[in-house]
């Protein structure tokens, strides 16, 4: 394990603290000038640079205006990577993937793998059941 590993791990429960109060200043002070989110199950897939990744903030914000992500775990922490995973929930309350707003409660289970750069969030890989989610809202029928 790294020597840093308190420090990274700090770093994650900030951005995610920042995300849950929808700060986004603060959730880009903590990311470098190159950061992305890989959104693995989103059409759009890459938000590369802090608009894009503002972008994706923004739109999350708009979907769910009650979002809360919870830490249930840290996985692994290595020098530059660690990996988590959380519970996404909240309200649709806009557009999730063009659905419209169902007022519909959404709870999924996500994985982030995170970059770390000199102790800095360059980016964010992000795993999660996208039809859990559809059929939540009642757009899927499984």
């Amino acid at each position: 394990m790294p020597a840093n590993i308190d420090a990274i791990v700090a770093e994650i429960h900030s951005h995610l603290a920042a995300e849950n109060a929808q700060d986004l200043d603060e959730l880009l002070d903590g990311m470098t000038e190159d950061c992305f989110n890989l959104v693995v199950p989103d059409p759009h897939r890459l938000y590369a640079g802090p608009e894009e990744v503002a972008r994706r903030y923004r739109g999350l914000w708009a979907t769910f205006p009650d979002l809360k992500v919870q830490m249930r775990r840290i996985i692994s922490v290595q020098e530059n990577i660690a990996v988590s995973e959380h519970t996404l929930s909240g309200t649709h309350g806009g557009s999730l993937f063009g659905v419209p707003a169902t007022g519909r409660h959404v709870e999924v289970e996500t994985a982030v793998v995170w970059d770390i750069v000199d102790g800095r969030i360059r980016g964010e890989t992000v795993y999660f059941d996208l039809a859990t989610m559809l059929r939540q809202v009642g757009h899927l029928q499984l």
